[in-house]
């Protein structure tokens, strides 16, 4: 039955297919909330730690795991292919790969300072609310079991099942109907930014999702951006759950002025790096 339907609308439309996508992820986002509903028919539990971790993987890999997969299996007889599913990048690749995260990291961490000066409406501000106050639940439990879990969750689960929506399918699909690779990669990354929800991180998740395009299409393999994804989520929570770093400014982004300029040196002379380090890893990717 699945070789039957491997490819079977490989020759539609980019419409076509994006409307395919949309629909296996509302399909998906029932699903998700059946399953969430089965565990916690009261929805008492979601003011737990553990609950929120489960209806978090649940619903990844129901909205964004499953309808990329299913998508890639309808839309190309070769589905791995259709993914960029490659073997796993070298050791070296995956240093500058982790090195490129790293060295982002301050560019972001600025272009969010910018982003929060930008003013919400009040409603939108309220909404902001809400998920900081679920994210700060969901990290609350600083043990070594939680923290495991968290990046479980957010690191690992969040990197493989977004990518593979985002850059393995999205991306592919709308590069069918517009040529220019950096308005494919720029676009993907806005919808990836917004589809998040918190409007005081747009720009800086813009730019990391740009990032993230970028790899791929030099990488032509999904497990590139996957790894960069799961650094940066990986970095997030490991920052949050140590009460020192968690204080520091140039991670949590709450930049004082007495320390912007300093803090935009710093960005300056690691983005230098970021662009070194990238170039190395391009020409890797050329070699390959």
């Amino acid at each position: 039955m699945i070789m039957k339907l491997k490819g079977i609308y490989a020759g539609r439309p980019a419409l076509f297919q994006l409307a395919l996508l949309l629909g296996f992820v509302l399909a998906g986002s029932l699903l998700s909330g059946v399953i969430t509903l089965i565990f916690d028919p009261t929805g008492t539990n979601m003011q737990e730690p553990g609950m929120l971790r489960f209806a978090q993987a649940v619903s990844a890999i129901c909205v964004f795991l499953a309808p990329a997969v299913i998508v890639a299996l309808l839309c190309s007889r070769e589905p791995a292919e259709y993914l960029s599913v490659k073997p796993f990048p070298d050791i070296k690749a995956a240093l500058l790969t982790f090195a490129g995260v790293l060295l982002l990291s301050p560019a972001i961490t600025l272009t969010g300072v910018l982003n929060k000066g930008i003013e919400l409406p009040p409603f939108m501000e309220q909404f902001e609310e809400e998920i900081e106050r679920l994210m700060a639940l969901f990290l609350s439990d600083t043990g070594v079991m939680a923290i495991l879990l968290n990046l479980l969750v957010i690191a690992v689960i969040a990197a493989i099942t977004e990518e593979f929506f985002f850059r393995g399918v999205l991306q592919r699909i709308v590069e069918k109907s517009i040529k220019n690779h950096h308005v494919v990669i720029w676009s993907v990354a806005l919808i990836f930014s917004i589809i998040h929800m918190q409007f005081s991180g747009l720009i800086p998740r813009l730019l990391l999702g740009a990032y993230l395009g970028y790899l791929l299409y030099w990488s032509k393999n999904i497990w590139v951006p996957v790894l960069a994804h799961f650094c940066n989520n990986a970095l997030s929570v490991i920052g949050m759950a140590n009460s020192d770093l968690k204080e520091n400014s140039y991670i949590s982004g709450e930049v004082p002025e007495s320390e912007m300029l300093s803090f935009v040196i710093v960005t300056i002379i690691t983005f230098i790096l970021f662009c070194y380090s990238t170039n190395r890893l391009r020409e890797r990717f050329r070699h390959v």
